[in-house]
């Protein structure tokens, strides 16, 4: 079977995307992914190329990569390393250079998650880890998102997952995704013996995971508030956030509440995927931030204003 990948993943086509190449990988049989008519994607397609590349090849099916020499980015799909971490490879015709400050290529996520979330800010907020530097703020949210969300993947998905991202220096715009080719957050529910999961769909699952202390360790304690965090924080910076596993699709929209739903067209995504889009300059002060968050969620106290009346 062949799909030919569309021309356009980004924005609303990301998500007619999803469904559709659930469909072909959902079928039995080789799979042969035709790139001849690509010419745009954001780091969130690569990484659900990646993802489900890597789940039919743990299956056991054969994924053939086609149209790659008609194909007018395919430079970029080299230099952004989704060919290596898919087994594929064809000869490189350009000198790789620093990609500091510009991109970081799809990566696997393994056991060093702090490790790889400092190299990962490092790479998009230059010379943030050094306290009082102008990306410093800008470091430290890269960070906590990356480590929270990918040590999710580690401890629940029951898969490999991968992240990549990017920085649009015209537009100031950073985007960073996470993908897995596990088992998604309701099953992830279910195998932690969560009873009050076990009638739920995945849209309804989504929305359990957002709210704090919801963890799949199934544990009374200040765990399972990663998402959560990451969610309240996207508000405040106006930021984009999908998060999108099984059939169900969360959805923060720059100035706007939460929304929860179906993915469009039947589609289904058969691990998770979390996608974070903000701008530069919507980012500072992130202790304060963090900190507001931690409010908003309900996890600190509001402070109390006392107001003392003097006769």
């Amino acid at each position: 079977m062949i799909f030919y990948i569309p021309s356009d993943i980004q924005g609303a086509g990301l998500l007619d995307f999803i469904g559709d190449l659930n469909g072909h990988t959902n079928s039995s049989g080789d799979l042969s992914l035709d790139f001849s008519r690509l010419k745009r994607i954001t780091p969130a397609g690569l990484v659900i190329i990646a993802a489900n590349v890597l789940r039919l090849l743990r299956l056991e099916r054969a994924v053939h990569f086609q149209g790659l020499e008609s194909c007018s980015i395919a430079a970029y799909l080299q230099r952004m390393d989704l060919l290596k971490i898919c087994g594929k490879s064809i000869p490189e015709n350009f000198q790789r250079h620093d990609s500091t400050g510009r991109f970081v290529p799809v990566r696997p996520i393994d056991h060093r998650v702090d490790q790889m979330g400092h190299e990962i800010a490092l790479c998009l907020a230059p010379g943030g880890e050094e306290y009082a530097q102008p990306l410093s703020d800008l470091y430290e949210l890269i960070w906590y998102v990356f480590t929270e969300t990918a040590n999710n993947v580690r401890q629940h998905s029951g898969g490999l997952g991968c992240a990549a991202a990017q920085v649009t220096r015209s537009a100031g715009m950073v985007r960073l995704a996470l993908a897995d080719n596990g088992r998604g957050i309701l099953r992830s529910f279910q195998a932690a013996g969560l009873e009050w999961s076990q009638h739920l769909t995945d849209t309804e699952a989504l929305a359990k995971a957002l709210e704090p202390k919801i963890s799949c360790k199934g544990e009374p304690t200040n765990q399972g508030v990663g998402l959560t965090l990451v969610s309240r924080l996207a508000k405040m910076t106006k930021s984009w956030l999908l998060i999108a596993s099984g059939t169900g699709m969360a959805q923060q929209l720059p100035g706007r509440e939460m929304t929860f739903s179906q993915l469009p067209n039947q589609g289904s995504f058969a691990g998770t995927l979390i996608v974070l889009t903000f701008r530069q300059d919507s980012v500072q002060a992130f202790a304060d931030l963090l900190h507001a968050a931690k409010i908003e969620a309900g996890l600190l106290q509001r402070p109390r204003i006392s107001t003392i009346f003097k006769s």
